[in-house]
């Protein structure tokens, strides 16, 4: 006679902490890609802010669309189910982003935080940071929705 827990589905539990996991681990790379285009375009032309926050938005955009799409958030979904959702996810998420960035930086309070002799930048992180629960939950709810149990 088999055990009961051999024969129950993967605890959805465990699935969430791992996409929860793997969302901190994106940030850092975020972050990256949003401050180093941004660094180099505020260094290098003359761009309004505008335009160097989006360009350093589109750059981590464009990374994470191939990354999410083809390898954190896949679910049962399939991927032409999927595409509309996350492309207008995608969208949303750069808009409200450029936008913050735009605001943050605009009004720069120069603030500065270092960890050993690598600066962060404050801007990016509070951008990150005040919208990360709502991409967590556009991704993870409405994009790529977990299976259901039971059904």
């Amino acid at each position: 006679m088999k055990d009961i827990s051999e024969c129950a589905p993967p605890k959805r539990r465990q699935k969430t902490q791992m996409r929860f996991l793997w969302f901190f681990a994106g940030a850092a790379v975020n972050y990256l890609l949003i401050r180093l285009p941004f660094q180099w375009l505020q260094t290098h032309t003359g761009l309004p802010l505008l335009a160097i926050s989006a360009c350093s938005i589109g750059v981590s955009a464009s990374f994470f669309f191939l990354w999410n799409y083809f390898i954190n958030f896949r679910g049962e979904s399939r991927k032409r189910d999927a595409f509309p959702r996350y492309l207008g996810a995608v969208l949303l998420m750069s808009v409200l982003s450029t936008g913050l960035l735009t605001l943050l930086k605009h009004h720069d309070a120069h603030y500065a935080l270092s960890l050993g002799r690598f600066p962060l930048d404050l801007d990016i992180i509070s951008t990150q940071f005040f919208l990360a629960g709502l991409k967590f939950f556009l991704y993870h709810k409405w994009v790529f929705p977990l299976p259901k149990f039971g059904n």
